[in-house]
């Protein structure tokens, strides 16, 4: 009985470490907030700052890549 509540648990924690991956986008955006807050309080909060929500939001509506990256290539002009 213990062991499949501890494997039950585990299991659960695996669970929500996959939940909470970021990408690209949220990271750097967490790192500006980080930066910001360090230079102007000399603190860090660990709540979700405007910089992180920012880029949560790019990485949903991009699927994850990169900011500056791009699929469409760059217009041609003929002289």
């Amino acid at each position: 009985m213990l062991k499949s509540l501890l494997g039950a648990a585990a299991a659960l924690s695996m669970l929500g470490v996959v939940a909470c991956s970021q990408g690209p986008n949220e990271e750097a955006g967490e790192a500006a907030d980080i930066n910001y807050e360090q230079s102007t309080t000399g603190t860090t909060d660990l709540g979700q700052g405007p910089n992180e929500e920012a880029g949560e939001a790019l990485d949903e509506a991009t699927d994850g890549a990169p900011a500056g990256t791009t699929t469409t290539p760059p217009a041609t002009t003929t002289p």
